[in-house]
């Protein structure tokens, strides 16, 4: 049973920890998450989803095929239709993606700024947080609607 408590205090602390805005895909199959909390401008969420550039994003590509920490700056070659370029339109300039988690439901975090590259100590917080919410959710198959709907809820607390 996941303890939704402990979910909402580690998604506080990582809203809080920098001035980021950041999507964790929690627990994705079949390329769906089972939760999904982010903070990015709502324009660029409903853009994102209008043009499904989830099937053409190289950092989610790339986090579905590896583990670890990946600039996104490593993955502008693979960015043929242009996403990166499009979300630094919305303030999503430079980021990173975090992957942890067996192949078969891993836990993505995209975490980004306009200003600057995050910094190594803001990587290393962003995959310990990542990995902390993954293991959290252990045995979410088993929980009940309800909770689901709940955890589901903690990201309405999250916009920046």
């Amino acid at each position: 049973m996941v303890n939704v408590p402990s979910v909402r205090d580690l998604l506080s602390a990582v809203a809080a920890h920098s001035d980021w805005h950041f999507a964790i895909g929690v627990r994705i199959r079949f390329a769906n998450p089972t939760l999904l909390y982010q903070t990015y401008p709502q324009e660029w969420v409903n853009l994102y989803a209008e043009k499904a550039m989830i099937f053409v994003d190289p950092t989610v590509r790339w986090g579905l095929e590896h583990p670890g920490i990946c600039r996104w700056s490593e993955l502008r070659d693979m960015d043929e239709q242009g996403v990166m370029e499009k979300a630094a339109e919305y303030g999503l300039r430079y980021g990173l993606v975090v992957s942890v988690g067996e192949a078969s439901a891993r836990t993505l975090g995209f975490f980004c700024r306009n200003d600057r590259e995050l910094d190594d100590a803001e990587a290393q917080f962003a995959l310990e947080h990542v990995q902390r919410l993954h293991d959290l959710t252990d045995g979410i198959a088993k929980s009940s609607e309800a909770q689901l709907a709940e955890l589901r809820n903690l990201g309405a607390t999250l916009r920046h």
